[in-house]
């Protein structure tokens, strides 16, 4: 499903002001936006990831320990 018919699928509650108040989404779109949203999150985490991976002189910079290390934690 993409985003696009996901959010057809939305239904709106509408308060006494004729203004948007809630949002109901059949349980399937829900998992699909649930899906959507944890891969942005990731691809958030890989890009932040890689950025500091192309400016870090150590490993400290990367926030990386070694195996060795945190092994022994």
């Amino acid at each position: 499903m993409t985003i696009t018919e996901t959010l057809k699928s939305v239904q709106f509650v509408v308060g006494p002001d004729g203004q948007p108040t809630a949002a109901l989404i059949d349980i399937a779109a829900w998992q699909q936006v649930v899906v959507l949203l944890e891969e942005a999150e990731d691809q958030g985490v890989i890009r932040t990831y890689l950025l500091r991976r192309r400016n870090a002189q150590t490993l400290d910079d990367l926030g990386l320990i070694p195996w060795d290390r945190a092994e022994a934690s």
